[in-house]
């Protein structure tokens, strides 16, 4: 028997609720849990990091970051989720050749922008982009220009 969802969480839907450069509020403190779309090679589980997200428009969503955007957000806010919790961050659509509709959603704080590489523009006394470790399955500069 398949285990039913009782808290009526709502998944994100990216093509319709969120839109490129939109501002959303972390609401949740996320979890690692077993991805319902990919395993690896062998076949073992992989893991995904969900987390509740409040959308302009007020209502809650249920969405996935990836581990590059997990660690991301780890070197802007701490590696302590629960501190990210109120935290608003900016949502830049991102081309994916991963993700079924060929794009994904990356998060950052606001004041983040991107340069015309793929490379995070981190302002003055935020973290550096020196101090940043982008893993090799990040983002490449021609993955950028929605």
């Amino acid at each position: 028997m398949a285990k039913v969802n009782l808290d009526n969480t709502k998944y994100l839907k990216k093509d319709q609720d969120i839109k490129h450069k939109d501002i959303v509020t972390i609401v949740g403190e996320g979890d690692w849990v077993v991805s319902r779309n990919f395993q690896k090679e062998d076949g073992t589980p992989s893991y995904q990091f969900d987390i509740k997200i409040e959308l302009e428009n007020g209502e809650e969503r249920t969405t996935t970051f990836n581990g590059a955007n997990v660690r991301l957000l780890g070197s802007a806010f701490g590696d302590e989720t629960k501190d990210w919790i109120g935290k608003e961050v900016r949502a830049w659509k991102t081309k994916s050749e991963k993700a079924k509709s060929g794009f994904t959603y990356m998060y950052v704080p606001t004041d983040w922008s991107r340069d015309d590489t793929g490379e995070w523009i981190v302002p003055e006394g935020s973290q550096s982009n020196d101090d940043i470790e982008y893993p090799e399955d990040d983002i490449k500069a021609e993955d950028v220009g929605f």
